[in-house]
């Protein structure tokens, strides 16, 4: 099969209706550096460029809302200024005072029940973490293997997930996919995750598992970048 057929057969494996939420609030902790996903990685593109036409490109049925929070009115202006059809932008007023867990609650809220990925906004990928014909099914994505991750990582069997905690060597490449029919399910739980004291991002998939199976996904390290590896 050559380049252009094999290309035309992904677009068709994703060519489902699908959610796309990014969350695009995250302050850089580096001196100059403002918006994560903002940060230009050529003279023309920054990251959320980068995210969106990966989307673009292989889902032609597609949704995607962008969360922000910190610089939303830059946000807007280049989302504006790009003039991307499809996309959404849900501001996070109260940022400052938010966690991540926020950012999923509100982008869950904000769009109508489909498949669905979360992104989050710091984060290059190519189409094959968001493409995966072969798994039809809740899951995240893991894109290496280190020994020493101090990050969140995966811990499964089978590729069926375990326990997701810091420290594992899988790492979690922060892409979640939630199939249709789990989607009641995820908002529910993430709705109401200070009555469940839930804190965090692990506690919440860990606590997801226990009632759906979660899939892991198996990526290259080549397949994912994050900030620190762009520039």
């Amino acid at each position: 099969m050559n380049k252009k057929r094999c290309i035309h057969k992904i677009k068709n494996d994703c060519n489902q209706k699908t959610a796309f939420i990014i969350l695009c609030g995250k302050k850089s902790n580096k001196k100059g550096y403002g918006n994560v996903p903002l940060t230009q990685i050529t003279p023309k593109e920054t990251i959320i460029d980068r995210q969106i036409n990966a989307i673009l490109n292989n889902y032609d049925n597609n949704e995607i809302t962008l969360i922000s929070g910190f610089e939303h009115d830059r946000i807007v202006n280049h989302i504006h200024s790009k003039k991307y059809e499809n996309v959404r932008i849900i501001e996070n007023q109260n940022y400052k005072s938010s966690t991540i867990l926020d950012g999923w609650r509100i982008g869950l809220n904000s769009i109508l029940k489909e498949d669905v990925y979360i992104i989050h906004g710091d984060r290059l990928f190519n189409e094959s973490c968001i493409c995966n014909s072969q798994v039809n099914n809740t899951h995240a994505v893991v894109h290496k293997h280190d020994k020493n991750n101090y990050n969140l990582g995966l811990l499964f069997d089978e590729k069926k997930l375990i326990n997701i905690s810091y420290g594992l060597p899988y790492v979690w490449s922060e892409i979640f996919y939630i199939k249709k029919q789990h989607f009641d399910l995820v908002r529910n739980t993430i709705n109401s995750y200070r009555q469940k004291k839930i804190y965090n991002i692990e506690s919440l998939i860990n606590n997801i598992s226990q009632k759906i199976e979660i899939s892991v996904v198996q990526r290259k390290q080549k397949d994912i970048k994050i900030l620190k590896e762009i520039k």
